[in-house]
């Protein structure tokens, strides 16, 4: 008897570090030994906000990507060659922005964090320090999506982090990623996608007040210079 409970012990703590194992982030490590890159995007996706979206232009997107060491999603961390967090920073969106396929719009600056789980070429992904802003304004409609929220701190699950999913491929030096992201976030509303308000002249063109339900998907670039091991 003694003997079997030690090996259930044994097996116990065995299966513990396979977890442990398995849920471990990878690092983003630099091909070039620089802490910063370039980002091409290929296509540039669709956000969706109940009964609405909105698209940019893949060629007017600048934007490039950034290493970065641990912390909460909503602070600036320690910026290396090889870290857990890899920052995805929109500098512009370019000037031809469409909302509903028709309406002009403009967006603001944003900034994505990556995580990737070891052995695994998915990551999920968040809004990480400032939130981003897109302005319609023939209708005076302001959508608005908050950096991500974690509860508990640190655990990486909350409103618009965690976020469902980026497939990653290696490309010679570069990574490919591909973005749909439709789910994974905890917040009070129903849905689990990207958390986003709108303003109250977004009711002229049918948008509800807030949503969790909010998607980005199509979206598709290249990371100059980088890899997930």
């Amino acid at each position: 008897m003694y003997r079997l409970k030690v090996l259930s012990v044994l097996a116990g703590t065995v299966a513990m570090l396979a977890l442990s194992a398995t849920s471990a982030s990878a690092t983003w490590t630099s091909n070039n030994g620089q802490t910063t890159g370039n980002i091409t995007v290929n296509t540039a996706g669709e956000l969706t906000y109940p009964n609405s979206t909105v698209k940019c232009v893949a060629s007017e997107i600048k934007a490039q990507w950034q290493i970065q060491g641990a912390g909460q999603i909503k602070e600036q961390q320690k910026i290396t060659t090889s870290g857990p967090h890899l920052q995805i920073q929109v500098k512009e969106w370019g000037k031809n922005c469409l909302a509903g396929g028709l309406l002009p719009a403009t967006v603001s600056e944003c900034d994505f964090q990556l995580v990737q789980q070891a052995g695994s070429f998915t990551a999920t992904a968040g809004v990480s320090k400032r939130t981003c802003v897109i302005t319609v304004p023939s209708i005076s409609c302001t959508i608005q999506i908050p950096a991500g929220m974690e509860a508990p701190q640190g655990s990486g699950k909350g409103i618009n982090v965690g976020l469902k999913s980026v497939a990653l491929t290696n490309s010679g030096t570069n990574q490919i990623d591909k973005v749909t992201v439709n789910a994974g976030g905890q917040g009070q509303l129903a849905g689990e996608g990207i958390f986003a308000s709108s303003s109250s002249g977004c009711a002229n063109g049918g948008l509800v007040a807030s949503t969790e339900e909010a998607t980005l998907t199509g979206l598709e670039f290249t990371a100059e210079g980088v890899k997930a091991v």
